[in-house]
């Protein structure tokens, strides 16, 4: 994790250095800016990501000509980068199906939290048009790769495993779909594995 967060901070150190593209500055803002906005929504302030990013604020005032320019940038931008991330982590090498279907659920449940925060900073037209050129196949796709090898344990095909996941996941993450206590990742681990009766791995 520390190697992560060193490679991104001398990233960022290089990206500051380097002589940009107005449109190269204005996207590296928008994805540098991506979690701030997850944690602290529109309440984030220009100063705040000059700050984060180690620039002048002016310099976001000429990438961005307001704050809802910016706001649809960091949105169009994490759908973007997300969907890599989440690629990548499904298909890293795993040592069993419930391992893999673990990484999964975390990934997709992580997803799924930075859509709904991502949406909530959007107007109703802006979010849908987002939701509506977003390719779900991708992800789809991704799932079926990563479970190909335990094919012959699973009772489905694993080209409709990644529909099925997903509805389970994003219903768990959904702010205020329930008022109960959220289902943990171990939860919706055995519930997918195992259903409501079928033989637990503490069972076999």
């Amino acid at each position: 994790m520390k190697k992560a967060v060193d490679e991104s901070q001398a990233k960022t150190k290089a990206m500051r250095a380097a002589p940009m593209s107005p449109e190269d500055r204005r996207q590296w803002i928008a994805v540098e800016a991506i979690p701030l906005f997850i944690e602290y929504g529109t309440s984030v302030t220009t100063k705040q990501l000059a700050d984060h990013l180690g620039i002048a604020e002016g310099t976001i005032f000429r990438a961005f000509p307001d704050k809802e320019s910016l706001i649809k940038a960091v949105a169009e931008a994490f759908f973007i980068q997300a969907h890599e991330a989440v690629t990548a982590d499904l298909l890293s090498n795993h040592t069993d199906l419930r391992e893999t279907l673990l990484t999964i659920i975390r990934a997709t449940r992580e997803f799924s939290r930075g859509v709904f925060r991502m949406l909530s900073l959007l107007d109703h037209d802006e979010a849908h048009e987002i939701i509506k050129h977003q390719d779900n196949r991708c992800f789809e796709d991704t799932v079926k790769q990563a479970l190909a090898p335990y094919s012959v344990q699973l009772n489905l095909p694993s080209d409709r495993l990644g529909v099925l996941i997903k509805l389970v996941v994003v219903a768990a993450s959904a702010p205020r779909l329930s008022s109960s206590v959220p289902l943990s990742d171990e939860e919706m681990l055995d519930f997918l594995l195992y259903g409501m009766i079928g033989q637990t791995g503490s069972d076999a």
